[in-house]
């Protein structure tokens, strides 16, 4: 008969520890458990299990230092990490330490059961991760102009991808894609930061804003003589970043007869000055950025298919505000304590009906405009509250489509029987829409019986979101599970 395979839970959480052993049992697994960080160090090296899941938020020695330990002794165990408040740096460095993967709660219970049988399928075929070096996770993340924030799971994702290219050599380029002010440079920051050149220099190049004349001697720099104006040595950009990092931001603005050259210099590693002969090598990082979709740029024959080719090795795509709408908030309180500090202001919270305005946008200048709309009524405010008074028009004027958007099958015949008589058109919109949602709300916890995580995947919507709109109309979804 078959060995049962031993899944060791490390939390300090006994809900936690009962529901993994109820799951686990039930699977056929041999369930293992640890309440802090010695416990589990002990554990491991005497029980072996074959896979680890470990909190991180632990009294004493906390999950990423048994991880680190963990790799430190070269134990081949794939090691989970969940944890109830994901950061980016915590994301990045259990990345760095290792990790098989990164798990933020509520869990859910089917993807821990896929996760179980992906690590044993990887030990059992010997397909072990490549491990990442300890001494990478040390980085100093304390530069807060350059903090990402946000704990969705696709902001997430998106940590977990900058854990894996901050570790590749620097041959290998990079191409981020998204919208405007979506914070496509705070990633590629973070790709520099937390790799084992951050030392080095940055060096940031808006492709667009650059006159075509010049971008190749601000690409390559220039001998003395080169051209009419040119009478001393410069040093390109490429030459200045050494073994650190150069991002071309909006590379579709680069002009067609210098995208060739940019090639090259990819490829080779290698240029030379404008006007000179001497080869120069090129040591840094290659980092491009568009908003425009690339494909569609070289299908109209504006990009070269093989530089897209040669860049896209690596390619993370920042999603939009309004696809991780749940970020809204924690975007929102720290643009507010950023600009209240700054400009020496006691503003300190912001008002549960601004608060559902804000969510409701759909944001077509992202993060970007959001910062914009809080250090705007920071300026304005002269309370200690920001309240829907301060926002701009077209925000409490908006109505989002989304949620509502395809979901009229899911309502009964009934009709929704709201009294309109002496109101404006916007306060009666209003009303429609908001008996609409509660009305949808209801019919589909009822279908559900009153399964949430189900629910929100019907709607196209977050768990998240999808919570907040059960509070905004004093929805229980108990009475509606039998």
């Amino acid at each position: 008969m078959e060995d049962k395979f031993k899944i060791m839970v490390v939390d300090d959480d006994e809900n936690i520890l009962f529901a993994f052993k109820k799951v686990l049992e039930k699977d056929g697994f041999i369930p293992l458990f640890a309440t802090n960080g010695t416990e589990a160090m002990e554990k491991i090296e005497i029980d072996k299990p074959d896979v680890i899941f470990l909190d991180i938020a632990m009294p004493g020695v906390n999950g990423l230092e048994v991880l680190k330990q963990i790799k430190d002794k070269g134990i081949e165990i794939p090691v989970i990490i969940i944890t109830g408040y994901g950061t980016m740096q915590t994301a990045i460095k259990a990345i760095q330490l290792g990790a098989f993967e990164y798990l933020t709660k509520p869990l859910d219970i089917a993807r821990i059961r896929v996760l179980i049988q992906r690590a044993i399928e990887m030990r059992q075929l010997k397909n072990k991760v490549r491990k990442l070096e300890a001494k990478y996770s040390e980085f100093d993340y304390d530069e807060e102009k350059y903090q990402i924030i946000g704990n969705s799971h696709k902001m997430q994702e998106i940590y977990k991808l900058i854990g894996v290219i901050s570790m590749t050599p620097n041959t290998t380029p990079v191409l981020i894609m998204g919208e405007s002010g979506t914070g496509k440079e705070l990633v590629a920051r973070a790709i520099h930061r937390s790799g084992p050149n951050a030392q080095e220099p940055f060096i940031g190049i808006n492709c667009p804003a650059i006159p075509e004349n010049l971008l190749e001697s601000e690409f390559f720099g220039h001998e003395k003589g080169a051209f009419t104006g040119a009478d001393r040595r410069k040093l390109g950009k490429f030459e200045i970043a050494g073994k650190g990092t150069i991002l071309l931001d909006e590379i579709t603005g680069i002009p067609p007869n210098l995208q060739q050259k940019l090639l090259r210099v990819i490829q080779e590693r290698e240029f030379q000055r404008v006007g000179g002969n001497e080869i120069i090598k090129v040591e840094a990082r290659f980092i491009a950025t568009t908003n425009l979709n690339i494909v569609e740029e070289v299908r109209k024959g504006n990009f070269r298919e093989d530089l897209y080719y040669r860049l896209s090795v690596f390619v993370i795509e920042i999603p939009p505000l309004r696809e991780r709408r749940e970020d809204i908030p924690l975007l929102a309180n720290y643009f507010l304590k950023k600009y209240s500090n700054e400009m020496k202001k006691k503003v300190s919270a912001i008002s549960d009906s601004a608060m559902e305005i804000l969510l409701n946008y759909d944001y077509p200048g992202n993060v970007r405009e959001l910062q914009n709309i809080i250090e705007r009524c920071v300026i304005l405010s002269k309370g200690e509250i920001i309240t829907p008074e301060l926002l701009p028009e077209n925000l409490k004027s908006y109505q989002r489509g989304d949620f509502l958007r395809d979901k009229q099958e899911i309502i009964t015949g009934e009709d929704l029987d709201i009294p309109i008589v002496s109101e404006n058109l916007s306060e009666a919109r209003k009303r429609v829409i908001e008996a609409f949602e509660k009305k949808f709300l209801k019919e589909l916890l009822k279908k559900t019986r009153g399964n949430i995580s189900l629910s929100a995947k019907i709607a196209g919507t977050t768990r998240q979101n999808f919570i907040y709109l059960l509070k905004k109309y004093n929805i229980d979804p108990g009475i509606y599970r039998h």
